[in-house]
């Protein structure tokens, strides 16, 4: 079996570390069939010549993995598949924690975001935009030989821990950002799992005391009647959308640069993500309002739709007040 370390198509290491896991050679099973039979929740890796494959197991059943074979590569539960006929002498079980347990499997998702220098974010900004309802996945930041990760699950930040560090919160890889040369990869997919994140657990307030009931020889006096609250009235009619900012001296601009003003109203220094487009169109107010439109139909990360529709708005309707304004002149 080879030692070299396994790496991916990123460099990045083929399998997560497990931080605080307790590794054991199943030297008891005479087989992986058997060895997995047993398993409650802990992770099984597989290192041989032809072979490298981890599977996550919760409450005995596999929920996540990956598997290498020369050239070929399976991902999620069906790498329990590739590695039956391995060789128990090439298996290693690990416990870990539950909750770890839940979302490392996110560690295999496909790559969205590769190599990006960790100055320019907000550890905590940054990861709790990767934190969106029904999307999982792993941030990980890699500065020299330390590595750090963070899952995402069920909106929220779930847990974060350096390759040699404890389980936590962001806390744990908040410092690695700031280290020389540090750069971000995020791992992102939808929250298909069947697997639950639990919730932190809710304490109950207690209840308040009772007071003890009058003596038999004294009636006690009626309850208050209490008028129930008048019914609240929902407006069905949504509110009308903020009003468009005027752009200083739109008729001195020319079109291109009303446009790109527009954009910078609402997107701030994340227009950049959308001034390339507008750029890259007919410098004339037609040409401009088609690539505005286009914008609403765009998919820019971190952007939601509704954005970039605001944006397109915006843009056309500073074209037209120019040229309004224009024609005045």
């Amino acid at each position: 079996m080879s030692d070299a370390p396994r790496v991916d198509a990123d460099g990045l290491p083929l399998f997560p570390p497990l931080p605080g896991g307790r590794p054991a050679q199943p030297a008891a099973a005479r087989s992986v069939a058997r060895l997995v039979a047993g398993l409650r929740t802990a992770v099984v890796t597989v290192h041989s010549d032809d072979l490298a494959a981890m599977v996550v197991f919760v409450e005995h059943e596999p929920v996540d993995g990956v598997a290498v074979r020369g050239g070929q590569r399976v991902d999620g539960p069906d790498a329990l598949d590739e590695i039956a006929g391995a060789r128990v002498e090439d298996v290693t079980v690990t416990e870990v924690p539950a909750e770890l347990a839940r979302v490392v499997g996110s560690y295999f998702l496909p790559t969205e975001m590769r190599g990006v220098p960790a100055a320019f974010v907000v550890p905590e900004d940054f990861a709790r935009s990767l934190a969106r309802p029904g999307q999982r996945g792993c941030l990980l930041v890699r500065a020299g030989d330390a590595l750090g990760m963070a899952f995402m699950a069920g909106g929220r930040v779930a847990l974060a821990y350096r390759q040699d560090g404890a389980v936590g919160g962001l806390e744990q890889i908040a410092p690695l950002f700031t280290l020389p040369g540090a750069t971000l990869w995020a791992r992102l997919g939808p929250d298909d799992s069947p697997v639950v994140v639990a919730d932190p657990p809710v304490v109950a307030e207690p209840a308040p005391p009772v007071s003890p009931p009058p003596p038999p020889s004294v009636a006690a006096p009626p309850p208050p009647v209490v008028a129930p609250p008048p019914p609240v009235v929902v407006d069905p009619v949504p509110a009308p959308p903020p009003p468009v900012p005027d752009v200083p001296n739109e008729p001195e601009l020319a079109p291109l640069d009303a446009a790109l003003a527009a954009a910078r109203e609402v997107l701030g220094v994340h227009s950049v993500r959308v001034e390339g487009v507008l750029r890259r169109a007919d410098p004339t107010p037609d040409g401009l309002r088609a690539a505005a439109r286009s914008l609403g139909e765009r998919r820019v990360r971190l952007l939601s739709q509704a954005t970039m529709e605001l944006v397109a708005e915006r843009v056309e309707a500073a074209l037209d007040r120019r040229d309004a304004s224009a024609q005045r002149r």
